[in-house]
């Protein structure tokens, strides 16, 4: 599971969507918290296993561009 904090806005989250379409990474969002229609939230993707590695270094470089809080669980 990826868990990305610090999600500002709809952009901001669309922007994660993306590099995961790029990865052509099987993502499904699961959730946000506080919930999906406030922000900053958190947002929750499962990723399949074997994408993890690529998952997590592409995600690294976003967050570093947005001042995300991602890691994956």
């Amino acid at each position: 599971m990826l868990r990305v904090a610090n999600v500002g806005n709809q952009a901001a989250l669309e922007s994660i969507r993306d590099t995961l379409d790029r990865l052509d990474v099987d993502y499904e969002h699961v959730r946000s918290e506080p919930n999906e229609d406030y922000y900053p939230q958190t947002a929750y993707f499962y990723v399949p296993d074997d994408s993890v590695d690529d998952v997590d270094r592409a995600i690294q470089e976003l967050s570093e561009e947005h001042g995300f809080d991602a890691e994956v669980l």
